[in-house]
């Protein structure tokens, strides 16, 4: 209950928690992923106040205003490129300027802001030791692109002028005189001519027309381009044909290998950002909600209690999104087989997913108690008795060799018997002593005989044992005294035996039983 609680008021905040009241925390995180990728970091500001839903609010900064020269060596802390170290090299705190370097105010100085650590998320990627400040994820093909980038636009100009069908007259040196007649046809003694499509001309004495046509586009120009995208693409470690969208000569295997390596960079990259980002955000939302009180139950309406901050927070899990494949029959298949043999879990399919496999319970619960609510779907039936296998055909030789070999009667030890004395009624009279002996109450517990036989899965014919238990019985003497002038009165029981007979069927189960009882 306290999950579903945390979960919908994070949603409820999640959809007010830009400062600036434009965008949602999803697509915050998307464009704080993007400035990361396209800048190498990127800024969020904690904004706390009690007006504020939950207590707190988000602001994106543009990087710009973390001055990269500002530069500063004194006794204590060391500013550099913006960023405040203690003598460790943590980051203490950023020194941000309080405007945005592109606008156009007119500024004395520069002005800065000194925010705490606690209170700002600088965001980078790691990829040097002692690394204050980020840099771009494209720095590995950053020339080539450049470099292709001009190739490209040589090509279309090239391609340009082949398409434009350009010619060249050509004039002999007596047509000097000729061409001086054509007035404002001639510059600096070049004769020029502009046609338009469908025209007919005559050309001067003297004058020949030679078409130019330049070989472009040319017919290797496709894969050179190719190779050049395939190395920008391994320098920024996606799948080629994901970065140009050419599926012309990819395969499903070959899309598989490469889909493969593509999204365990991607995975990577999301438990970078989660442990950089979104935990950060979450740890501090949660704990100004649960000391403000505005995480409730759904139904009661109490507040959570602060004390329990660190059971909830370590608690929470963070799942990037995931894909689908192009056969998801075969991957459903594999994930089967991978779940009967024990290699994995429903926990991690559905991770793999993108999905929480409580969420995926919850929500077929819902499902199956809907169905049944609407008469869509009956009851289930009630279990089956299995039916009885039917035995193989007998082996003799199996037979003996398991009558021999397995078939064990285990003969348990005769409890002992329990004997019963009733103490007798001594009356006197005047006239003489009479003693009433009842007859003894003897309770003898019958014996247990467990009998264990395993035998192969085929009839065998076993001889009915003849059991015989013979028990004797001897009954304790019993002594009365009686307070008056007369010597004990000793009696004597009688002893008794009991014979039980036990009598087995052609399967050995117990038929008959006999028991006789007389006087030893």
């Amino acid at each position: 209950a306290a999950n579903d609680a945390i979960e919908i008021h994070w949603e409820q905040w999640g959809r007010a928690c830009d400062l600036g009241g434009r965008m949602s925390f999803t697509h915050l995180l998307r464009l704080v992923a993007k400035a990361v990728a396209r800048d190498g970091e990127a800024l969020v500001r904690l904004v706390r106040g009690r007006d504020l839903p939950y207590g707190l609010a988000l602001q994106v900064l543009d990087i710009d205003r973390l001055d990269e020269s500002l530069n500063r060596q004194g006794s204590g802390n060391a500013i550099r490129q913006g960023v405040e170290l203690d003598s460790s090299g943590r980051a203490v705190a950023l020194w941000v300027k309080t405007r945005h370097p592109g606008e156009n105010y007119a500024v004395s100085a520069a002005e800065y802001e000194r925010v705490p650590a606690a209170d700002i998320l600088h965001v980078f990627l790691p990829e040097r030791p002692e690394q204050v400040r980020g840099y771009t994820w494209l720095h590995a093909v950053l020339l080539d692109s450049a470099q292709l980038a001009k190739f490209i636009e040589s090509a279309v100009i090239a391609a340009r002028v082949g398409a434009s069908k350009i010619a060249a007259l050509e004039r002999s040196e007596d047509s000097l005189d000729q061409a001086a007649l054509l007035g404002d046809s001639v510059s600096n003694g070049n004769l020029s001519m502009n046609v338009e499509a469908g025209e007919l001309f005559e050309l001067p004495p003297g004058y020949t027309l030679n078409s130019w046509n330049p070989d472009y586009p040319h017919q290797n120009f496709d894969s050179f381009l190719k190779a050049c995208l395939r190395g920008i693409a391994s320098g920024l470690d996606v799948a080629a044909h994901n970065l140009t969208g050419d599926m012309t000569e990819v395969n499903y295997s070959s899309a598989r290998i490469a889909e493969l390596a593509e999204r365990e960079e991607w995975m990577a990259l999301q438990s970078w950002f989660i442990a950089s980002v979104v935990r950060p955000i979450f740890k501090e939302w949660l704990s100004i909600a649960l000391l403000r009180g505005d995480v409730t139950f759904p139904m009661s309406g109490k507040a959570l209690p602060f004390d329990r901050f660190d059971k909830f927070y370590l608690a929470a899990r963070f799942q990037g999104r995931r894909w689908q494949w192009v056969d998801p029959r075969a991957e459903v298949e594999a994930a089967q087989l991978l779940i009967e043999n024990g290699l994995s879990s429903r926990t991690e399919i559905a991770a793999a997913q993108g999905r929480e496999f409580d969420d995926v319970v919850d929500e077929l619960e819902q499902e199956e108690k809907r169905l049944r609510e609407s008469g869509l779907r009956a009851p289930p039936p009630a279990a089956e008795p299995a039916e009885p296998a039917e035995l193989p055909e007998a082996d003799p030789e199996a037979e003996e060799r398991s009558h021999a070999r397995k078939m064990e009667i285990t003969r348990a030890a005769a409890p002992a018997v329990n004997v019963t004395v009733t103490p007798p009624n001594i009356t006197f009279n005047q006239a003489a002593i009479r003693v009433d002996v009842p007859p003894a109450e003897v309770t003898v517990t019958p014996p247990v005989i467990h009998n264990e036989i395993s035998v192969e899965p085929t009839p065998i014919q076993i001889a009915a044992p003849e059991i015989r238990n013979e028990i004797t019985v001897e009954p304790t003497p019993v002594t009365l005294e009686a307070n008056i002038d007369m010597p004990p009165v000793q009696v004597q029981l009688p002893s008794r035996r009991t014979e039980t007979l036990v009598e087995r069927d052609a399967n050995g189960n117990i038929s008959r039983a006999t028991q006789l009882e007389q006087d030893a």
